[in-house]
């Protein structure tokens, strides 16, 4: 059974010797390895069950660690968006260093990467002295882990979890590119495409490009799914069977009803919904009285559109 504690000073020293860390974030649980260690990273995508063709987004301490990872000259839209977000829940990809190893980015030319405002994340990112290499903490597909005992119930053969508490935002990253003059939107996420919009005005969701490629995580049609069927609740004048399991924005939000509810909010609030999403998922999968999940809709607004990203993807393979 692998170790869980608190200790990140052993955390770093093991992600130096090439092992694999579960960190905590402010958006999920991440299974770390040293980014410039390729057979470090190719456990990752062992342990995970992780398709070769899926990027991985790297971590960085301090936006000097840009300098090791993006080919220079650096696109100035990546420091006016670094400026503005990070330390945050925004990923940049953006052309890569030829020292960046291939299995990292899958090949691809750019490279993904955020700076985390978790302090303990980037506490052991400084003292391992190296970017961490850091999908979700999860195996491939299934649900994100927004709290240690959801890694822990993974089973990977991981070397320790470093246990932060609960994600503040229990949602991933936003995920845009930087490539010359056209920014793109990638992947929704924590930070809304009207927050981006006040610093590049130009930026356009990956929907509007013609030519689509695989540059970072999250984008596969199917993933973040429980091991249990998910519906959308797309009325509300339907009645669910006594074993199904709600997942309601709040409880003024709907009329349905099972006795398997969790609420994901007091009042409608979106960052509160989004916070509880997938440690909700996880309950329903846990309780063995739920034999499928439905989930209530939610305004596209804001982190609605992140939100309704992550359930059409957890729900594609029941559609």
């Amino acid at each position: 059974m692998t170790k869980t504690g608190k200790d990140i000073t052993f955390a770093a020293e093991l992600l130096k010797q090439g092992k694999l860390v579960a960190i905590p974030t402010e958006t999920v649980y991440g299974l770390g390895a040293d980014a410039f260690n390729s057979e470090a990273v190719a456990k990752i995508f062992e342990v995970k069950k992780r398709p070769s063709f899926d990027p991985l987004i790297v971590h960085i301490a301090n936006i000097n660690m840009l300098d090791n990872l993006f080919e220079k000259p650096i696109n100035e839209k990546v420091f006016a968006l670094a400026d503005a977000f990070l330390p945050g829940a925004l990923t940049i990809v953006h052309r890569k260093k030829n020292t960046v190893p291939d299995i990292v980015t899958s090949g691809l030319p750019s490279v993904a990467v955020r700076m985390p405002s978790h302090p303990i994340a980037r506490e052991v990112i400084r003292l391992s002295g190296t970017a961490i290499a850091a999908p979700s903490a999860n195996l491939f597909g299934q649900l994100s882990p927004t709290k240690a005992q959801h890694v822990a119930k993974q089973q990977m053969d991981i070397d320790y979890i470093l246990d932060g508490g609960d994600a503040d935002f229990g949602i991933e990253s936003t995920v845009v590119a930087v490539h010359d003059d056209l920014v793109t939107l990638l992947r929704p996420g924590a930070i809304s495409i009207e927050e981006l919009k006040k610093v590049v005005p130009e930026i356009v969701p990956i929907s509007e490009i013609k030519e689509k490629k695989i540059e970072s995580p999250g984008l596969l049609k199917s993933h973040y799914s429980p091991r249990k069927p998910l519906y959308i609740l797309s009325k509300e004048d339907i009645l669910l069977p006594q074993n199904a399991g709600l997942l309601a924005v709040s409880p003024n939000s709907t009329m349905i009803t099972t006795p398997q509810t969790i609420y994901l909010s007091n009042n409608g609030d979106l960052l509160q919904v989004a916070a509880n999403l997938f440690s909700a998922l996880h309950a329903m999968e846990e309780n063995p009285a739920v034999t499928e999940i439905y989930v209530q809709l939610v305004s596209e607004i804001g982190i609605g559109v992140a939100i309704m990203d992550r359930l059409r993807k957890a729900a594609y393979q029941y559609l």
